[in-house]
């Protein structure tokens, strides 16, 4: 029997830790729907997806919160399950996925408004990652190592080993790079690169031993890799070659996204909020003075919607000096 390690989740102390060791240890009730809330903008939320114009943010108890500006959001109106989900993928304004514990996958086809269950997948795994590069080609990942990909839009899907044999590190995200490989990074400093749409993988070498959270494709072709201790790696577009950038932060960084003008924009435990320089060669960061864990954010009309433990925070300026510590970061030299 597998032991049961913390997942990274866990790092937002809002009460996850009960919720993924009650559901690593017995088979979690899956028969009703969404919690209904009055007001779900405060709800704690996970992570966010662009879907066409608009935004579609998934938290606990099945919620799922829609907005087309960013400023008003509702609940969507059926949503089968009320487990926690984690994370979201969506292809263009109508079709998306949603996946959470229990091996949950959701799918939606009028924007996020409703969903359907479409698969609970063999062994009901954490899943803690989607993504979808079309209508029909489509991978998960998430603990112990799990990952799987569907090439018929999710109705039928093929576990593929992407660590090593014997790997059980948890896999944390998959994104896709500009050239449309695919890149997951996960526990102790992994990162794979897949050329073949998840159907192979190959280990990068990291340098670094420290789990990985999150990852995104720059529009320049290069990667950039994040995750605890305020860590930030910039590799080339192979992930051949990578380098450590300083953040400004000891905290653990959770999600990051590049903005229209180039720059990096990345957030974390105790309200670490960063932004990079256009080059992306150095971070000025801040520490929103609640100290609130944030776990995604997005960009809109030049400023930021963070996501977290308190649901959705007012927007923020990427370069306006929040309230609280800034500090200036630079590049390091490889490690």
């Amino acid at each position: 029997m597998k032991s049961i390690r913390v997942l990274h989740w866990v790092l937002l102390p809002w009460g996850l830790l009960p919720w993924v060791l009650g559901l690593l240890c017995a088979t979690p009730g899956w028969a009703v729907p969404a919690i209904a809330l009055h007001e779900v903008r405060q709800a704690p939320l996970v992570a966010v997806a662009r879907a066409g114009q608009g935004w579609v943010a998934v938290g606990d108890h099945g919620v799922v919160a829609l907005s087309d500006d960013g400023r008003a959001w509702q609940q969507a109106r059926r949503v089968p399950v009320d487990g926690l989900l984690t994370a979201v993928s969506f292809i263009d304004d109508r079709q998306g996925w949603a996946v959470g514990h229990g091996g949950v996958l959701l799918h939606s086809v009028d924007g996020g408004r409703d969903w359907e269950l479409q698969q609970r997948l063999e062994g009901r795994p954490v899943l803690l990652s989607v993504l979808f590069s079309d209508s029909r080609h489509g991978l998960v990942v998430g603990a112990y190592g799990y990952a799987a990909r569907t090439v018929d839009g999710g109705n039928h899907w093929q576990v593929v080993r992407v660590g090593e044999e014997g790997d059980d590190f948890h896999l944390n995200q998959v994104f896709r790079a500009a050239d449309g490989s695919l890149f997951v990074v996960g526990e102790a400093g992994r990162a794979y690169r897949s050329s073949d749409q998840g159907a192979s993988w190959q280990r990068l070498e990291t340098g670094v031993s420290g789990s990985l959270w999150t990852g995104t494709g720059l529009r320049d072709g290069r990667v950039l890799l994040a995750g605890m201790s305020g860590r930030v790696l910039l590799g080339d577009s192979q992930g051949r070659e990578w380098r450590v950038l300083d953040s400004g932060s000891h905290e653990a960084i959770t999600a990051v996204t590049q903005l229209d003008d180039g720059r990096v924009a990345l957030v974390g435990n105790a309200g670490l909020v960063a932004v990079s320089d256009p080059r992306v060669a150095q971070f000025t960061s801040h520490q929103r003075e609640d100290r609130l864990n944030l776990s995604a954010l997005t960009a809109q009309s030049g400023r930021l919607l963070l996501f977290g433990s308190a649901g959705v925070l007012d927007s923020v300026a990427p370069d306006a000096k929040a309230p609280g510590a800034a500090r200036q970061s630079s590049e390091k030299a490889p490690r």
